[in-house]
């Protein structure tokens, strides 16, 4: 049996979850879905499963808002939680519906909502996957995006204090593009998934890709 906690990589939505997975991925934790986003049907749509969750020994699985997850007491995990400003944090959001195409108005109106319902909603989630009663690291994505050096020197030391001690800290590093930390303009999924970047991750697992 795999003595090694799970890591849950938590946090609401576009607050850097998916680079934080591809960090552990490049780093050489075994993760739950494929790069780059790490979605997957259990974690991410209704479908999770408390009893395949409980026998993730030594993985790390992606959730975003926990709180709509029947988590439960699982055994030893650990958390890795991701915060954002939550004006940039709405401005990712309603960009990312509009590039898909939803019902949602991208305006003065819609960000109030959006940044109201991330700061009622934060304590709920943190609560919801362990934060305050397992041991959790807190990072933001403005300083993975800053501080790169500082906060893989953090992640390293987590992971170590937790038995993972084979992480490659290079290699979870090259995954940070530097840039600015303000909500990005485009739709780096697809820039990602039609990069040359992604070609070398599929064919060569932990090889820099970029950050979400």
């Amino acid at each position: 049996m795999n003595e090694l906690p799970a890591i849950v990589v938590a946090g609401l939505g576009r607050c850097g979850t998916s680079l934080m997975m591809q960090m552990l991925h490049a780093g050489g934790v075994p993760c739950v879905g494929d790069w780059p986003d790490f979605e997957t049907n259990d974690s991410m749509f209704g479908r999770f499963d408390p009893k395949a969750f409980s026998a993730l020994r030594g993985k790390a699985i992606k959730l975003i808002t926990p709180a709509d997850l029947p988590i439960g007491p699982m055994p030893r995990h650990v958390v890795i939680w991701l915060d954002r400003d939550p004006q940039e944090q709405a401005r990712s959001q309603l960009k990312m519906l509009d590039g898909i195409g939803a019902p949602v108005a991208n305006n003065r109106k819609s960000m109030r909502v959006f940044v109201a319902g991330l700061r009622r909603d934060r304590p709920l989630n943190m609560a919801a996957v362990g934060v305050g009663r397992l041991p959790n690291l807190r990072l933001s994505f403005e300083r993975l995006i800053t501080q790169p050096n500082n906060c893989v020197d953090a992640l390293e030391a987590f992971l170590l204090s937790h038995g993972y001690d084979t992480v490659d800290s290079r290699a979870m590093q090259q995954q940070i593009r530097p840039r600015s930390a303000a909500c990005y303009p485009g739709m780096m999924e697809f820039e990602l998934l039609n990069s040359q970047s992604f070609e070398r991750q599929r064919s060569q697992p932990g090889r820099p890709g970029a950050a979400l």
